[in-house]
This record gives structure tokens, sequence and C-alpha cells, in this order.
């Protein structure tokens, strides 16, 4: 197998060395998206609530665009400043994935240092259809 570096016009462009989205058989491997416009690239501070669902969107629209989607997500990390949001944040989380799916696996560290400020960085592990 060999790795296939993936375009999506969905995804803010990386403000460093990686892909945003990295194929590999039929994985998907999407870097850590924080909150930002996909397509200016803005940085979209916020609520954590705001944060997460603009995240979580942008995830959901990489899915989609590279033939994939939130009920073939297999992990997810989430980076987060507090551990004070977690509430706040998996409320918007558990909104995007269904019990039918099976919910993804997924660790949840707290005391990173996030791009620009901000409190939520999540990155995640997909399936495709091969």
């Amino acid at each position: 197998m060999k790795k296939e570096i993936i375009p999506t016009t969905k995804a803010p462009v990386p403000v460093g060395p990686y892909s945003n989205v990295v194929k590999y058989g039929n994985m998907l491997f999407i870097s850590g998206m924080a909150s930002e416009d996909a397509k200016t690239g803005e940085i979209l501070h916020g609520s954590v609530t705001e944060q997460t669902e603009n995240i979580m969107k942008n995830i959901k629209a990489i899915l989609e665009d590279v033939g994939s989607s939130m009920g073939m997500v297999l992990k997810c990390s989430i980076h987060m400043t507090r551990p004070e949001y977690f509430s706040e944040m998996n409320q918007v989380y558990a909104s995007y994935f269904n019990e039918a799916d099976g919910y993804p696996a997924r660790v949840t560290t707290f005391g990173s240092e996030i791009y620009d400020g901000l409190d939520v960085e999540i990155d995640v592990i997909a399936g495709i259809e091969a």
C-alpha cells in the first residue's frame, strides 16, 4: 500500500508542513482541526460549544468531500485546554454520532496549548469504502 495525500477544499489550508487528509488503504487520517473558517482560514473564537460545533461541522464536510461519513469514524482524539469544558464539548460532539453506527473510540486530553488561544482541537481516523 502507498499513502495518498487527499485534497479537499473543505478544510483550511495547512499552516505548517502537514496534510489535512492522508489515505492509507481504506483508512483516512484527518489532521487536528481547530475552530477555523474552512474557506478563509480565519480563526473562529467563541465559546467551547461554538468552537466544537465549527470543528465537527468541518470534519463532517471533509469526510463527505473525500467519500466517507461520520458513521465511518473509528477514533477521535480531542485536545482541550481545561477539563471544565468537557461537558460543553461532549454535548456538541455527541450530536454528530449515533448509537446505531457505533460510537468511535476516543481519547480526550486536557492542558493542551492550542493554536491561537483556542480551547479545542480534534483529529480523526476514519474508514472509507475501498
